[in-house]
């Protein structure tokens, strides 16, 4: 809050407080508001200072010139017990705090992304699975408050097997000299391995930690195999010895390492980012140095937060809460819409009309396609802008009158749909059938109820992509996959659907590829191994892929793709191989990097006419 108030009244603060650490939070005040999240919700911020700055005065805090003095029990106490009578908690300091509280503020720092959506939208952030390398890497860039050095300068390194989008951050660890000791137990240097998606130790993610302290192995500070050790003795570490290092161990971890001195210093890591603009200093305070959950959250309520949940990319029905009554094209069918079709409401129904599928772009705000309109990727929800409608329509996504959304959750679990660009809200000029739904018409509340094979925690699942099961070649067989990690199928209805939602990626319609086509998953999906990621797929053989296009979506369960003979081929069947993530070049075509049976989900009602001894998992089974 000093740091808030700082930037209002400078005099006042300076009268207090005017040394050198004053006058650099004063000329670093503005970068304060570079997180986003904050950004709207600036002068609500500047508010809540005035109040503590009226109320509690900078010298009630003990002169704070930064997070460090927090680590004072009289000072926190102080702080705490300001904060329980402006937000009217009753909970005493002092209360621990949960591995989901920890991951939770994290979050909110901007230090993790989580790891997908609850079925509310909510951020779920997946504690009991293992921390995977690249994961690993990821976190302790964020930690480190180098995520926009490394996106920038582009570190390079010696793997492999990196993924794209993670190469910048990996680069930067290895240039940290964080990664030595892969590179000395490696046996062939000329093709060195950074194995990804390999489960994290203990020992390398602690030298992370231990190095954003200033400590360093070269200068004797530790020593690698004794990283996790040292880390529980400065209470950074709670995963206990010969214990796997879960998601819970590394975001308790991290949390930890914000709320530790700095290697010969007097000040606390947390006190590094906040100079360097990473975290605002009222982050600092509410977010790491207040046990108080409740607390927490009336703060993050009161400067919207909320309001930062997502809706995962996928395909939904769009039910209005008032009239129960769903989103709907006034067309027949899929490709039947027309540059400005109305959308209206309808009764609930099976037509692909009432199918939208929402795509997230990198401004945070949303484009609502149609799933009726040219495969699902040629029109969105729009207004006539210059008629000055307000009626919503269908347009072309890359023309004038298509709008981009801003879609803001509560804790009810419905959600508001508003106009990134003016806020007026999707609302409806009446409750019953053909009723035309409208910007500024009312302020309606949404649910979202997405489409295709869910698990319980609300996660597509990819599944398998035939509704019979026979397999006639298995990975690296001795005929033609001696070097391919693929499947050869031949479904008894010689028809291909589509595993998960997705878009059509790459096609080669080569004599040598076989007419191959690659879809991507619209958005993660959880793979029948446990992972949750991207999914990308290829398929060959098919004797005629002229209706298929780059761009084309596909939702989950929809007939895309034929068994046949094209190319290299003996017999009618469909090659099949699987990848892990997004889909990028160095695929190779036919060749997966993961086993089918590891990637898709056998629903039950598939026929089984042979497995090939494969360990394929039930889809009812996976919850």
């Amino acid at each position: 809050m000093r740091f808030l108030f700082i930037y209002v009244d400078k005099i006042y603060v300076l009268y207090y407080n005017y040394n050198v650490y004053s006058l650099v939070f004063m000329i670093k005040g503005i970068k304060m508001f570079r997180n986003s999240r904050i950004k709207k919700y600036a002068a609500l911020l500047l508010t809540i200072a005035t109040f503590f700055g009226a109320v509690y005065p900078v010298h009630a805090f003990g002169l704070l010139d930064s997070p460090r003095i927090l680590n004072d029990r009289s000072v926190e106490d102080s702080l705490e017990n300001s904060l329980r009578q402006k937000l009217g908690s009753t909970v005493k300091a002092g209360s621990e705090l949960s591995a989901n509280d920890a991951a939770m503020r994290l979050y909110y720092l901007g230090l993790i992304s989580g790891d997908g959506t609850d079925i509310n939208g909510g951020v779920q952030f997946s504690l009991e699975r293992g921390l995977n390398r690249v994961e690993s890497a990821v976190f302790a860039v964020r930690l480190l408050g180098a995520e926009d050095e490394a996106l920038l300068v582009h570190y390079k390194h010696p793997f492999n097997d990196v993924p794209e989008w993670a190469s910048d951050y990996v680069g930067y660890i290895y240039n940290c000299g964080l990664l030595d000791d892969i590179i000395d137990g490696a046996s062939d240097y000329n093709n060195l391995k950074f194995e990804p998606q390999k489960g994290e130790s203990t020992e390398r993610f602690m030298s992370y930690m231990l190095y954003a302290l200033g400590y360093r192995i070269g200068a004797g500070d530790y020593t690698y195999y004794m990283a996790a050790d040292y880390a529980r003795s400065i209470g950074v570490c709670v995963t206990e010895k010969d214990e796997p290092l879960t998601r819970a161990g590394a975001v308790e971890a991290m949390y930890n390492t914000l709320r530790t001195t700095i290697k010969g210093e007097d000040r606390v890591y947390s006190d590094v980012l906040v100079e360097k603009g990473e975290i605002s200093y009222s982050d600092a305070v509410f977010l790491l140095w207040n046990k108080n959950s409740g607390e927490v959250k009336s703060y993050l309520d009161a400067v919207g937060y909320d309001t930062s949940w997502v809706v995962p990319n996928g395909y939904y029905k769009i039910k209005s809460v008032e009239s129960g009554k769903l989103l709907n094209v006034a067309a027949s069918g899929m490709n039947s819409d027309y540059e400005g079709v109305g959308v209206t409401l309808w009764d609930a129904s099976d037509d692909i009309t009432q199918t939208f599928r929402i795509e997230r772009t990198e401004r945070g705000t949303y484009y609502i396609y149609s799933a009726a309109s040219r495969n699902g990727y040629g029109r969105v929800l729009g207004v006539n802008k210059s008629a000055g409608s307000i009626n919503v329509g269908l347009y072309q996504s890359t023309g004038a009158n298509a709008v981009e959304f801003n879609i803001i959750g509560s804790a009810d679990g419905t959600w508001k749909i508003e106009s990134a660009a003016d806020k007026r809200s999707l609302g409806t000029t009446g409750s019953s059938n053909g009723s035309e739904v409208a910007l500024g018409a009312g302020s309606a509340s949404w649910q979202f109820t997405r489409e295709g094979t869910m698990n319980s925690s609300g996660e597509e699942m990819a599944v398998f992509v035939a509704k019979s099961l026979l397999v006639t070649q298995g990975a690296y067989d001795e005929f033609s996959h001696m070097t391919q990690n693929a499947l050869d199928i031949q479904p008894a209805e010689r028809a291909v659907y589509a595993p998960f939602n997705a878009k059509v990626v790459r096609i080669d319609a080569s004599e040598l590829a076989c007419n191959a086509v690659w879809i991507e998953s619209t958005s993660k999906v959880r793979y029948a191994d446990g992972t949750y990621d991207y999914m990308t797929l290829c398929f060959m053989h098919d004797n005629d892929i002229s209706d298929i296009s780059v761009g084309q979506a596909l939702t989950q369960g929809e007939y895309f793709y034929d068994s046949g003979n094209y190319g290299i081929a003996s017999g009618i069947h469909v090659h099949v191989a699987a990848y892990r993530g997004k889909y990028n070049s160095t695929m190779q075509v036919g060749n997966g990097d993961i086993n089918v049976e590891d990637a898709l989900f056998l629903p039950d009602d598939t026929y089984v006419y042979n497995d090939y001894g494969l360990m394929w998992k039930s889809a009812s089974l996976a919850g």
